[in-house]
C-alpha cells in the first residue's frame, strides 16, 4: 500500500504498449489497464487497497466528518448523494456546495479534487415529496476525470400523522468518467518501455457515460432513532472504456442508525462494498456530532468518527461547522492510519444557504399562535394584566360608539335597530344604571314603534318621533304631550299602548288635547321634512355604514377577548357583508374558527386576510398561520378516513427547527414569537439548557422593554 502514484504510472505505459502489439490482445490489455486505473484511484481515495471507478469517497465536510455515517442522518440537500430517501424530511429549500481535496501530501505531488453542487427543493412544501439536482465532478492532475449527475426525489410513503414514518427516495445518474491526453496515450510504449510512435488504441480519448441510479429508505422509528439503507448502482453498468472490456460496478448496501436528541446525534454505519475481485467487503464507522447553540453568536459544530474494515481499512475523522441564520459553514477531515498512511488525509469545504424559514417550525409555532388566541393568559401574569386592560378599554370604546349608534337609528326613527345596539352596550357595562334606564327606554320604544323611518316626514309620524325622542331623553311629561298629538293626527293601537307607559311614568293622565296644540303640529307637515331629508340621504347612509362598521367592530373585538368565539365569527360576517375588504374581520374569524375546531374555515379566512394584509412583517406571521393550518387540516382529513391519532409534536428535529426559529425570529426583533418558539422548545423538551436560557433573556428584554404581552 506504499506504493506511489509515479510506480502505477510505470506501470499503466508498459500495459498500453503492449496493448498495441495485436488486436487479438486489446480486450484482455484494455482489463489490464483497467486494473492499474484502480489502483490509481485506490491510491487517490486512500480507504481500500483496491477499488473500482466511482470510488465513494464522499462529497459533504459535515459527513466526512463523521466518518459518512449518515445513511440514517441525511437531513440536509446531501441526502441527494448519501440517501435520496432523506430528501423527504426537508422542509424548505436548500443549496449546497463543497470542494475537497483528496489524500494531500502523496509522495508525487499528485493533485486529486473533487466539487459539488446540490439542490432541493420542496414540493408543495413537501407535502407531494422534495426533488432534488446534484453534480460531482472528480479529477486526479489532469489524467483522470469523473462526473456524476444526478435527479432525485424522496417522499414520505406513510400518512403525515404517523409517528413512525417511512421515506423512500432514488437518485438517477449520469455517470461519465475520461482519461486526458498525456505523452503515453500519444506515444504507446511496448512491455520492454519502448516507445513505438503510435498513439494508444485504449488511452487516446477515452471516455465512456452511463446510466445508473441508487436507492434510498429512512424510517424514523422512535422520535430519537432512526434506520437508514440504501443501494448504490443498482443498475451495476459496465464502465470499461473498451467495448469489449468488462468492468460492472458491483452494489454497495449502507445499513445505517442513528440516535439524536436535540442538537446531539450518534449515528452508525454498516457498509456492504463490491470490490474489483468480486469479493465484499465490509466497512463498520461510528460517529458523534453535537451542536452548540447560541442565540446572538449562531450555532457551532464539533463531530469526529472512526471506522474499521476489510483489508486494513481504518480511518479516523473529525469536522466543525458554523451555522448563523440560513447560512452553514462546514469543514472535515478525514485521514488514514491503516493502509496508506503516507498522506496528509483528505480536507474539505461546504457551505449550505436555507431559503426561508424551517417549514415545520413555522407549521408548530403557527399553531402554537393561533391556539394561544383561543386560550386566556393566566391570571396574574404580565399577559393577563395587559388583557384585562385592552379588554376594559376595548369595552368602554364599544359602548360609546354602540350608544352612539343607537342614537343614530333613533334619529332616522329605526328603533328596533336602536334597541339592538343600546342592548349590546348594556350587556358589556351590566352594572351601569344609567345605561340600563336607557337601554329600558329604547326596548320600550322600540315595541310599540319597531320602524319610523317611512312615516318620520309626515305630520302624525313626525309628531310621534318628536314624542319618542323627549322619552329617550328622559323628558316624560313633554313625551307624553308630542304623542297625544301624534294620537289625534293618527289614532293608532300602538300610540294608546305607549300613552298609558308614559301615564304610568308620569303620575298623572295624559292632558286633554286642545285645538291650538293640534294646529301647532300643522308646520311640521307643511315643512319639507322630506325634502330635507332626500337631500341628506347618501351623506346620511354612508354616516350610518361608517357608524355601523365601527360600533360592530368595536364589539367585536371585545366578543373576541371574552373569548365568544360563535358571536366573532357572526359579527365578522356583519362587518365583511358591509365592508368585503374588511382585514381585521377576516383576523378575528380566523381565530375564532379556529378555537372553534373549524379549520377549512379558519383555512379559508386566514387566506383571505393574507390577500389583504400589506405590513411584510404580519404577511410573514400569516405565513406562518396558514402553514400551521393547512397542516392541520391535512392531518383532520386522513385521521376522518384512517380514524388513527396524530402524530405528536416532539422528536428531537422538531426542538431543533423550533429553536433555530427562535433565533431568527429573536433576530428580526420579533420578540414575543421568538418567546414563543423556545417555550414550544421546552414543551417538548423541558430540560433543554439552551432553549431555558434563551427563553430567560428574551422575557426579560421584553419586560424591560415594555413589549411584555
Amino acid at each position: 500500500m506504499n506504493k506511489s502514484l509515479s510506480g502505477i504510472r510505470r506501470k499503466l505505459a508498459a500495459w498500453s504498449g503492449a496493448a498495441v502489439r495485436g488486436h487479438s490482445y486489446l480486450g484482455r490489455m484494455a482489463d489490464r489497464l483497467h486494473a492499474a486505473w484502480i489502483a490509481v484511484l485506490v491510491l487517490c481515495i486512500g480507504f481500500l487497497p483496491a477499488r473500482a471507478a466511482y470510488d465513494d469517497a464522499g462529497v459533504s465536510a459535515r459527513v466526512t466528518g463523521l466518518g459518512n455515517a449518515y445513511t440514517a442522518v441525511a437531513d440536509d440537500a446531501y441526502s441527494v448523494y448519501y440517501n435520496p430517501a432523506g430528501l423527504a424530511g426537508l422542509d424548505r429549500r436548500e443549496f449546497a456546495t463543497s470542494y475537497s481535496r483528496l489524500l494531500t501530501g502523496l509522495t508525487d505531488g499528485s493533485n486529486m479534487q473533487n466539487s459539488f453542487l446540490a439542490y432541493a427543493h420542496p414540493l408543495d412544501e413537501g407535502r407531494r415529496g422534495v426533488v432534488g439536482a446534484a453534480f460531482n465532478y472528480f479529477t486526479l492532475d489532469g489524467l483522470y476525470r469523473e462526473s456524476s449527475a444526478f435527479a432525485s426525489y424522496g417522499r414520505q410513503m406513510t400518512r403525515e400523522d404517523r409517528i413512525d414514518p417511512i421515506y423512500a427516495g432514488v437518485s438517477a445518474k449520469v455517470l461519465s468518467r475520461s482519461l486526458g491526453s498525456t505523452a503515453v496515450s500519444a506515444n504507446a510504449l511496448s512491455n520492454t518501455g519502448v516507445a513505438t510512435g503510435q498513439p494508444d488504441p485504449v488511452l487516446k480519448n477515452a471516455s465512456r457515460a452511463n446510466l445508473d441510479a441508487d436507492l434510498g429508505a429512512l424510517w424514523r422509528v422512535r422520535p430519537r432513532w432512526n434506520l437508514g439503507l440504501q443501494i448504490q448502482h443498482v443498475l451495476e453498468p459496465n464502465v470499461a472504456f473498451s467495448s469489449d472490456g468488462g468492468d460492472k460496478l458491483g452494489r454497495n448496501i449502507k445499513l445505517g442508525g442513528a440516535y439524536r436528541t436535540p442538537f446531539t446525534t450518534l449515528s452508525t454505519d454498516v457498509d456492504f462494498l463490491s470490490a474489483p475481485d468480486g469479493s465484499m467487503d465490509k466497512r463498520v464507522c461510528v460517529a458523534a456530532e453535537k451542536w452548540l447553540p447560541t442565540l446572538l453568536y449562531g450555532t457551532f459544530g464539533v463531530r469526529g468518527g472512526i471506522g474499521l474494515g476489510s483489508r486494513d481499512y481504518r480511518q479516523l475523522s473529525t469536522g466543525l461547522s458554523y451555522k448563523i441564520h440560513r447560512m452553514q459553514f462546514d469543514y472535515g477531515f478525514a485521514v488514514p492510519v491503516g493502509g496508506l498512511t503516507q498522506t496528509a488525509g483528505t480536507h474539505r469545504v461546504g457551505l449550505s444557504w436555507r431559503f426561508g424559514a424551517p417549514l415545520q417550525a413555522d407549521q408548530l409555532l403557527g399553531d402554537m399562535l393561533l391556539e394561544n388566541l383561543a386560550a386566556a393568559a393566566p391570571v396574574g401574569t404580565p399577559e393577563f394584566n395587559k388583557q384585562a386592560a385592552e379588554l376594559v378599554a376595548y369595552k368602554r370604546k364599544a359602548v360609546d360608539l354602540l350608544m352612539r349608534d343607537a342614537d343614530a337609528e333613533a334619529q332616522l326613527g329605526r328603533y328596533a335597530n336602536a334597541r339592538e345596539r343600546s342592548r349590546q352596550a348594556a350587556s358589556l357595562a351590566p352594572k351601569d344604571s344609567v345605561l340600563a334606564d336607557l337601554d329600558e327606554r329604547y326596548r320600550t320604544a322600540a315595541a310599540y314603534f319597531p320602524d319610523l323611518s317611512a312615516e318620520i316626514h309626515r305630520a302624525p309620524g313626525a309628531a310621534t318621533q318628536d314624542g319618542l325622542m323627549k322619552f329617550i331623553e328622559g323628558k316624560d311629561k313633554e313625551a307624553l304631550i308630542s304623542l297625544v298629538n301624534a294620537r289625534a293626527l293618527n289614532p293608532t293601537v300602538a300610540h294608546d299602548g305607549f300613552i298609558r307607559v308614559l301615564e304610568a311614568k308620569v303620575g298623572s293622565p295624559a292632558p286633554a288635547l286642545s285645538t291650538a296644540a293640534v294646529v301647532a303640529v300643522a308646520p311640521a307637515e307643511a315643512a319639507p321634512p322630506a325634502v330635507a331629508q332626500s337631500s341628506a340621504t347618501v351623506p346620511s347612509e354612508a354616516d350610518s355604514l361608517k357608524r355601523i362598521l365601527e360600533s360592530t367592530s368595536a364589539l367585536m373585538e371585545v366578543s373576541f377577548f371574552q373569548q365568544e368565539w360563535n358571536k366573532v365569527v357572526k359579527l365578522a360576517d356583519q362587518i365583511l357583508a358591509l365592508d368585503p375588504g374588511n382585514l381585521q374581520a377576516y383576523k378575528r374569524q380566523a381565530g375564532a374558527y379556529h378555537a372553534l375546531k373549524k379549520t377549512a374555515d379558519a383555512l379559508r379566512a386566514l387566506k383571505a386576510a393574507y390577500a389583504l394584509e400589506t405590513d411584510e412583517v404580519e404577511r410573514s406571521k400569516m405565513r406562518s398561520y396558514i402553514s400551521a393550518m393547512k397542516a392541520v387540516v391535512v392531518k383532520e382529513s386522513r385521521r376522518a378516513v384512517a380514524a388513527k391519532p396524530a402524530r405528536p409534536a416532539g422528536g428531537p428535529e422538531d426542538v431543533e427547527r423550533l429553536y433555530e426559529a427562535g433565533v431568527e425570529l429573536y433576530a428580526q426583533g420579533r420578540l414575543a414569537e421568538a418567546r414563543e418558539a423556545f417555550r414550544r422548545c421546552l414543551q417538548i423538551d423541558e430540560n433543554y439548557i439552551p432553549a431555558q436560557r434563551a427563553h430567560q433573556r428574551v422575557q426579560a428584554e421584553m419586560l424591560q422593554s415594555g413589549k411584555e404581552r
